[in-house]
């Protein structure tokens, strides 16, 4: 990420801090209240001096989803003009480059983009996604990426053996069944 980025805390993240669910790191918690929606991500580096390896642990908080890019346009407009070489002529006033605002592109809601016939392909993509976040946690960060991307119940219904698989490193047997069992009636 680029260090002038702006994170924001999701509605999962703010959860996170009143109610302690996740169980994350002192370290992780810190980062994650210091995040408001205003300071960039060197900011925080400069906060957390202390710690070697911030990005790490704001990539771990995003992909736990307590934390996301507030505006990635802006973001990228504001490096591409930061890094613009200056061809003036040797004299004249330096011209500064001004990141205009870019318009954020308005993202169609999830269940908007699905009709209603797949109400429950888009309640056990949501619900595997949560499942494997709160049980499972990092370890299973790839493989949610893969329920979040996928398009069709049927696509879900193959990932249904890894998710159990990935439900045992952290469940026993009745609690990998009953997941299982939810995901499998969200997706009729």
């Amino acid at each position: 990420m680029l260090d002038n980025t702006i994170l924001v805390k999701t509605a999962a993240g703010r959860l996170e801090i009143d109610e302690r669910k996740l169980k994350i790191g002192a370290r992780q918690r810190m980062v994650l209240i210091s995040i408001n929606g205003e300071r960039t991500i060197e900011s925080i580096r400069t906060q957390f001096i202390a710690i070697n390896d911030i990005s790490a642990l704001l990539d771990e908080l995003m992909g736990l989803g307590l934390v996301e890019i507030a505006d990635a346009t802006l973001a990228l407009e504001t490096g591409a003009a930061a890094a613009l070489p200056d061809f003036s002529p040797p004299g004249s006033p330096v011209a500064q480059a001004v990141a205009k605002p870019v318009e954020k592109p308005v993202a169609k809601p999830v269940v908007a983009a699905h009709a209603a016939g797949n109400d429950g392909y888009v309640q056990a993509r949501e619900y595997m996604s949560r499942v494997l976040s709160a049980k499972v946690g990092l370890r299973a960060f790839l493989f949610t990426q893969k329920v979040d991307k996928s398009d069709s119940a049927e696509a879900l219904r193959e990932l249904l053996p890894e998710f159990r698989r990935l439900l045992r490193k952290s469940l026993d047997a009745s609690g990998v069944a009953e997941f299982s069992a939810h995901a499998e009636e969200l997706l009729g």
